[in-house]
């Protein structure tokens, strides 16, 4: 099983410079990230190559992009693949002043956590849009031979 994107690849889908950083882990997070975009392009149609890679040029684009995507994601959130995904950090939800105490958890941090989860777990919302975009998501039908 080939990867969709590699390095190069994701330097210019995040628009890098050969000099500019790179995740230090972003082969692991390449490989998850094509991992995630085989799972959630599973049940289309659409001919490959001998690894896997759809021979489409506009397929074979789109899902390397959306493979850098999700990688991208992944680094930004913070989600590493050799620690298990998205680990959770605890955020205080609470406040105690004098005896009284108030608990509540702010829409931005239900949202946030709602994303890493999603991305961590599925694909990222723009890897997503660029499936779809793409075409990829209406190839639900076999061709007919013959």
């Amino acid at each position: 099983m080939a990867d969709y994107a590699v390095a190069d690849d994701y330097r210019t889908y995040c628009g890098l410079s050969a000099t500019d950083t790179i995740p230090a882990n972003l082969t692991q997070l390449l490989h998850t990230a094509s991992f995630a975009v085989r799972e959630y392009t599973g049940t289309l149609f659409y001919q490959t190559d001998s690894d896997g890679v759809p021979l489409d040029p506009i397929l074979s684009a789109a899902f390397r992009d959306a493979t850098c995507a999700q990688a991208q994601a992944m680094d930004a959130l913070g989600i590493d693949p050799a620690m298990g995904g998205a680990i959770q950090p605890n955020t205080a939800a609470s406040k105690s002043i004098s005896g009284a105490s108030v608990s509540f958890t702010t829409s931005e941090q239900q949202t946030a956590a709602q994303l890493r989860e999603q991305v961590a777990n599925g694909l990222a919302p723009i890897a997503i849009r660029i499936l779809r975009a793409s075409g990829a998501m209406l190839l639900t039908q076999p061709w007919e031979v013959g």
